[in-house]
Parts: structure tokens; sequence; C-alpha cells
């Protein structure tokens, strides 16, 4: 008995994360863990080599509560340099369990930084940036 429902498991987890991830009807394509990000949603930049992309981050305990809400996940918006591979964040949006809007912080201001090598980032700058 252990071992069918060891079995069932396995096999329904994959469907519970899949749907998920495409609660909010958008098909979140998995960058690093606990990272996703909207391929439909990639576009180039126009003034350098480079891309703006969403990316949702979901909590893995870095995130505290916001008026006592829980944050599930953040939207933010990044923007990459492929060729001085170095990434701004303008936008990042809080959200809680229900996808509720809790927070949200623009920065017309960034600073373009270095792309830290093991981060959600740096994944996607690899699949997008030519060597």
């Amino acid at each position: 008995m252990k071992k069918l429902f060891l079995i069932f498991l396995l096999l329904i987890t994959p469907m519970l994360i899949c749907s998920a991830e495409e609660s909010d009807g958008i098909n979140w394509k998995h960058v690093a863990p606990n990272n996703y990000i909207d391929p439909d949603g990639i576009t180039g930049t126009t003034d350098r080599y480079g891309y703006s992309f969403l990316l949702k981050s979901y909590n893995k305990g870095q995130y505290e509560p916001i008026e006592g809400r829980q944050v599930l996940y953040t939207l933010g918006q990044y923007e990459i340099d492929c060729l001085k591979r170095k990434y701004r964040l303008g936008t990042i949006d809080s959200y809680d369990d229900d996808g509720i809007f809790l927070n949200g912080d623009y920065n017309k201001y960034a600073q373009f930084q270095p792309i830290v090598s093991g981060t959600a980032v740096s994944a996607v700058s690899r699949k997008l940036c030519k060597p």
C-alpha cells in the first residue's frame, strides 16, 4: 500500500506544479530553483544587445510578510546587457497565496550590476546571450 501511495504521489506532483505555474494564464518555464520565466514575454532591447524579461520567484523564506500577509512570489522585470554581462531590476511586485497584489517597487534609476553566477538571472543570460 505504501508503494502504491508513493507511486501516486510521484505521478501527481508534476501535475500540481504545472498547474500552479500556469494558474495566471502564462506558461512559465523553469530556469532555476523556485524561479520561472515567461518565454513569450522576452523582448530584445533597442539601445544595446540585451533582453528584457519577467521573472517569477517563489518565496523560499527570503521575503518578509507584508501587512501580516505572506508573500508567495514576486514578479520582477529584468533587463540584461549581454555584452557587459550585467543586469538591472526595474520593477518588482509581490503577491500572496491567492495571487493578490501586495506591494510593488519601481526603480527608474536602477543601475546595471554584474550578473552573479548561480542565480536565475545568470541562467537566463546563458540561454539568451550568445557567447
